[in-house]
């Protein structure tokens, strides 16, 4: 788990606002070549909401940065609020997730990117302030 800075702007903030955001990716320490290489994510903000938001009312993606022996972007779907999300508190997406078969061995890095927030209000974009640094490794055998 990292804490990653970010500026964002949505339909109800246009103005770019930088914002930290907590991101886990969660992926295998070994794997064979080959094999399918499941990426899982989640992510928190660390700050509250202006509103309350029904339970999946909110959805996202995250790019994810392969680095490594082999490297290319991938983007982790699925992400939701599993629980309802009151007013002021931090929100909590989960299951988001990408997959990929690494055909060269050696080792993985895994970084994230850009983020992209849909709720029934607004969208919502995030792009990394800088360079993110590496959340997981796996090591392809």
């Amino acid at each position: 788990m990292g804490r990653f800075a970010y500026v964002s702007t949505s339909g109800r903030q246009p103005e770019p606002e930088e914002k930290d955001i907590e991101i886990t990716i969660t992926t295998p320490d070994e794997i064979r070549r080959g094999d399918t290489l499941n990426i899982e994510v989640t992510l928190r903000t660390l700050e509250g909401v202006f509103k309350d938001f029904p339970t999946r009312d909110i959805r996202g993606e995250v790019t994810i940065v392969v680095g490594g022996a082999q490297e290319r972007k991938l983007v982790a779907v699925g992400l939701t609020n599993a629980n309802y999300v009151f007013k002021g508190k931090n929100v909590l997406m989960t299951g988001g997730h990408a997959e990929f078969v690494p055909v060269q061995a050696g080792t993985y890095t895994f970084a994230p990117g850009e983020i992209t927030v849909t709720t029934s209000d607004y969208p919502l974009r995030s792009i990394p302030k800088q360079s993110h640094s590496v959340d997981s490794t796996t090591i392809v055998i």
